[in-house]
């Protein structure tokens, strides 16, 4: 909360905020389903795998560009706008230097994704959207949507967020009946559109609230903090990219099809329910950033009792889905009522994962990516080998034991650095 700013007013603003990272969630992954729904209901499978391929490839190239600089830059302009005096030369510099890695990062993705299309025979459909999607990374290098975040206008950053989905969507549908070359560039060339109108309305919408935008030359010191976190960031978020594909692989190996399609549904909707909970914590971020810079020594259970929203909306989810397993269990039959039945213990993660994340966003609010990280990547490690060695006797209740397990890793490694910032943070104030 800004300061002198009435409580009611910063709840309402959280509550738009929250409103709109939602709704635009719901209008991007709703608009590809749709398309996509379409394209089952017409019979035209292949283009719908091929499109479903490639966007999947994109969006992950999109992730690596961003490299968690939603969060870094989100909480560094929330650290400087607080003492920013009417000066803003600090905060447009941590935007271009944070900018100056994105585009690093699009280039390497461009020249290891070009690299694989023009070394493989992958057909004209991949070699068409690659030309049309390769730009999209490089756009997406420029967004402003951790400047708006720091700003506490995460809402504006979440609803531009649906404009490439809905660009792709609409593209898909043009594509229908188009030979391969074409319908991979028309698709492909959506996707960069969709994230030119996505800077440019944030930019707009930034210039709209007195942040006109400006370059100001980054410096080499700033520059090697971008570069540090960010890759701290990246390595922290490939690892969770990677473990539900290396669940999958498990499920498929050792329990076959059915319980595999049964792990990938029961996923979708606790993944879908987590990132609800997940949007809320992405509101709360910024003024958790500004009380932390102001006590170092606050404890874990301060720390996510600033994320009580997120915590609610978790807790709210997880009782619907248990509800709505138990109404399947008792009047449906086969796959629906396996699959709900499993489902409905599942749910117990969206509460677990989402105390774990809490406690991460402590870490991201001290700027601790380097720990943030190491933590991810051991949680993953030790969830992947769980799963790997007891699937044969826990069968698919393993996946989610691999989870709590993770989470656990997360809550009590996490607890434990926060813990000693506390102790460390009020031995220096005495």
């Amino acid at each position: 909360m800004a300061e002198g700013e009435p409580t009611s007013q910063g709840a309402s603003r959280r509550l738009l905020n929250l409103a709109l990272l939602v709704g635009g969630f719901g209008l991007g992954q709703g608009s590809i389903f749709l398309a996509q729904t379409f394209l089952v209901a017409t019979g035209r499978a292949e283009l719908l795998a091929l499109f479903g391929t490639h966007f999947s490839f994109a969006i992950l190239g999109i992730i690596a560009v961003e490299a968690g600089s939603l969060t870094i830059l989100s909480a560094e302009i929330a650290r400087l706008v607080t003492r920013a005096d009417g000066d803003t030369d600090s905060l447009w510099r941590a935007y271009w230097e944070t900018t100056v890695f994105r585009l690093t990062a699009a280039i390497i993705a461009i020249l290891i994704l070009g690299g694989v299309a023009w070394s493989f025979e992958l057909g004209e459909f991949s070699r068409a959207y690659a030309m049309g999607a390769f730009p999209a990374l490089l756009l997406w290098a420029f967004n402003g949507a951790g400047f708006l975040d720091g700003l506490q206008k995460s809402g504006i950053s979440g609803i531009t967020g649906s404009i490439a989905y809905i660009a792709s969507a609409v593209a898909l549908l043009l594509a229908i009946d188009r030979d391969p070359a074409t319908a991979g560039l028309i698709t492909g060339t959506a996707l960069s559109i969709g994230y030119a109108v996505t800077v440019l309305v944030q930019f707009g919408a930034l210039s709209a609230l007195g942040w006109r935008p400006r370059f100001v030359t980054p410096t080499a010191r700033g520059l090697r903090k971008a570069y540090v976190e960010e890759i701290s960031m990246l390595a922290g978020l490939l690892p969770g990219q990677l473990y539900f594909r290396a669940q999958l692989a498990i499920s498929s190996a050792f329990l076959g099809t059915t319980p595999t399609a049964i792990l990938v549904y029961a996923k979708q909707i606790v993944g879908a329910a987590s990132q609800v909970a997940g949007f809320a914590r992405r509101v709360e971020f910024p003024r958790m950033v500004q009380r932390l810079t102001a006590d170092p020594a606050t404890s874990p259970v301060a720390v996510m009792g600033m994320q009580k929203g997120s915590f609610l909306i978790a807790v709210a989810l997880a009782a619907a889905i248990v509800i709505c397993g138990m109404v399947v269990v008792s009047v449906g039959s086969g796959f629906s009522r396996d699959a709900w039945l499993f489902l409905s213990f599942f749910a117990v993660t969206i509460l677990s994962e989402s105390v774990g994340q809490s406690l991460v966003q402590g870490l991201f609010a001290q700027s601790r990516y380097h720990s943030a990280a190491v933590i991810r990547i051991l949680a993953v490690v030790v969830a992947v080998c769980f799963g790997y060695l007891f699937v044969g006797w826990l069968g698919s209740p393993v996946f989610i034991f691999s989870d709590l397990v993770s989470h656990a890793i997360v809550i009590g490694a996490s607890a434990a650095l926060l813990s000693r910032s506390r102790i460390i943070g009020g031995t220096n104030a005495r």
